[in-house]
Formats: structure tokens, sequence, C-alpha cells
């Protein structure tokens, strides 16, 4: 009787082992999120591009921002969410919020700057990064989450940022760049 126990628990040992390697050949790697922030980078960027400089002042309706402090947001929120994908510091000058640059030419360097920022610490990450805790939200009350569960939180900030982008272009009859996401 003993050696069918033991039989028993090897099968259902390996059954185990199989369906932890199965889970985790699903797992999201580093490698999925540098290639979809890649994806994800051309899109914004290109679309920043496509606004002529003329109307970077364009507002759809007060209170909202204009086009230059729409991509401004988008940059500050890529050098503030770095911090979460080891970027450490950046190597380039950061723009003062309360003074955010207007003029095409230079908002557009700064968000190039503030992807590749962001990617450089994505670049870092190992597959075991991603479970780490990391502190998450106002410096005052920071909550704690994974470094996964925070990537997927910026890459959804992205996405919603990059649809009023989307609407302001529209606006002025501007086709954006080619949406684009997550890639697997």
């Amino acid at each position: 009787m003993k050696h069918k126990s033991n039989k028993l628990k090897l099968v259902f040992g390996v059954a185990l082992l199989l369906l932890i390697a199965r889970v985790n050949a699903q797992a999201i790697t580093p490698k999925d999120i540098i290639d979809s922030w890649d994806v994800m980078t051309t899109m914004v960027v290109e679309s920043a591009k496509q606004m002529p400089a003329q109307h970077y002042q364009f507002t759809p309706g007060d209170p909202i921002r204009n086009f230059a402090n729409q991509i401004n947001h988008t940059t500050a929120s890529n050098i503030g969410f770095a911090a979460s994908v080891k970027a450490g510091q950046p190597d380039f000058a950061i723009p003062d919020r309360r003074n955010p640059p207007q003029d095409k030419e230079t908002v557009v360097d700064i968000l190039e700057k503030s992807f590749k920022y962001f990617r450089s610490g994505l670049e870092k990450l190992s597959q075991s990064d991603l479970d780490e805790i990391v502190a998450w939200g106002h410096p005052s009350n920071p909550k704690k989450i994974t470094r996964l569960k925070a990537i997927l939180i910026v890459t959804s900030h992205l996405q919603r940022e990059h649809g009023k982008t989307m609407m302001y272009l529209r606006a002025k009859g501007i086709k954006p760049a080619q949406a684009g996401s997550w890639v697997f």
C-alpha cells in the first residue's frame, strides 16, 4: 500500500510541476513589456509629430489643456512613473511642470527622451523583478503593489492619454499615428 501511496504522490507532484510550468509559460515577460512599450512609444511620438507646430496651442475648449500640455502630461507621467521600473535618475533636464515647454520641437524632444528613459528602466528588469513589491502613488501615502501591476497601470494611463491626443488631432482634421498596444 505504501508503494501505491508514493507512486500517487509522484504522479501528483509531476502533474503539479507541469501545471506550474504551463502557467509560467503564459506569464508576461520583460521582453513582452519592452516590445509593447516600443509599439506604444511609436504611437504616441508619431501622433505628437503629426500635429503642426502652429496647433500646439490648440485646445478643444476651456478648461481643457492645450495640445502641448496634453503631450507634456504624457512626458511628465513617463518620468514620474519611471521609478517603478528602476530607471534611476534621468540624464536630461526635466521641464518645470508649472511652466512646461510650448513649442513643438522642445515638446517632442522631451517626449522622446521620456520614453527612452522609461525604456532604460524596463531593460534592467528580470522576470523576478516583475513580482517585486514597489511603492505606488503619492509619496506621502504610497500604496504597495507589484512592479508588473505598476507597469500595467502605466500602460493603461498611456493608452487613455493617447486617446485624448487623438481627439485633438481629429479636431484639426489630422489622422493620428496607427494605434498600438500590447504585443505577444
